[in-house]
């Protein structure tokens, strides 16, 4: 039993959960926590104003386990209600987990481990991304140098309370990217970074989530250059190499994301103003894509980065997006 082990002040982990309209995988979420060989949690439930049954649930089990702290509250975002969590938080060491997903017994106990063995800030693992019927596929950092940014998620992860309460290091309130903003933050203050090839945390895919059903198409309410400005405000100033190719990264996909099913002239107007941004902060990728300097960065990423950065070179976005736009 864990509680055989010797873990440093017998180190309280505070997993937050924000809840929303998941009455349907909810309670798997939270048995599987529950149920850790590493007993020594706080699971701080928070309801974000759901309409369905998911408060009758997350009321059901506080009753049950006192190790529950449950937030009943209007709906804000999922946000409001992890920064709400990190406010609560009393624990040496914090985990993020989402309604939809679970983990496996030794997820916690793997991660307290490690992150002590190691007197870490921050420990990235891996995950599997399953569906009701299967493994769909399997990822995990090869480093902590690029590796950290492969894998931007809170969850697979554990981190220091500590460092996080001090540098009052927040999600951003933003439709996108508010995970990438909170990682770019410890980034900054740490080096203390190591990753763990473990995929005990099961990323399930649920067709109905928000984050699978929110980009279609360009957003008229999303402003990509107020999020680049936000990221490049908290970005780790001795790591240029990586968060250029990172940004370079991110707006590729996002632009062929939001793209397929946009407009030409949509298309055309927001890669415009999103070049004349990275002019004007002189972000300009020099990248290679056989370096080795990429560790654990996928083939089809670094293809895909470097076919549409030739495409520009040779002044072909007009012709590229025609083709590939639906509208």
């Amino acid at each position: 039993m864990v509680q055989e082990k010797l873990f440093i002040q017998d180190s309280l982990v505070s997993i937050i959960v924000p809840v929303y309209n998941s009455e349907k995988y909810v309670e798997r979420c939270i048995l599987s926590i529950l149920n850790q060989t590493y007993s020594i949690i706080e699971l701080i439930l928070i309801n974000d104003g759901s309409t369905d049954s998911s408060l009758n649930i997350l009321d059901e089990y506080s009753r049950k386990d006192n190790r529950i702290i449950l937030v009943n509250k209007e709906n804000e975002g999922v946000s409001a209600s992890r920064n709400l969590g990190i406010e609560i938080a009393t624990g040496k060491y914090l985990m993020f987990i989402d309604n939809d997903d679970f983990v496996e017994p030794s997820y916690v106990e793997t991660y307290v481990s490690e992150i002590e063995k190691y007197s870490a800030d921050l420990i990235i693992g891996g995950y599997q991304r399953v569906n009701s019927e299967k493994i769909l596929f399997k990822d995990y950092p090869r480093d902590a140098n690029w590796g950290k940014y492969v894998i931007l998620s809170p969850w697979a992860k554990i981190y220091r309370t500590e460092l996080i309460k001090n540098n009052d290091i927040k999600f951003l309130d933003y439709p996108i990217g508010e995970d990438i903003y909170f990682n770019f933050q410890v980034f900054k203050y740490t080096n203390q970074i190591y990753a763990i090839n473990n995929l005990g945390y099961h990323w399930f895919f649920n067709g109905q989530s928000i984050s699978n059903t929110s980009q279609r198409g360009f957003n008229n309410s999303i402003d990509i250059l107020y999020f680049l400005n936000k990221l490049i405000s908290v970005s780790p100033n001795d790591q240029k190499y990586y968060i250029n190719y990172f940004i370079n990264r991110y707006y590729v996909w996002y632009l062929l994301f939001n793209g397929r099913n946009s407009n030409y002239r949509v298309f055309i107007s927001e890669h415009k103003k999103i070049t004349e941004w990275l002019a004007n902060k002189d972000i300009h990728l020099r990248f290679n894509p056989l370096s080795r300097k990429f560790e654990g960065e996928g083939y089809k990423n670094r293809v895909i980065v470097f076919t549409f950065n030739l495409i520009e070179k040779l002044h072909l976005v007009r012709l590229f997006a025609k083709i590939y736009c639906k509208k």
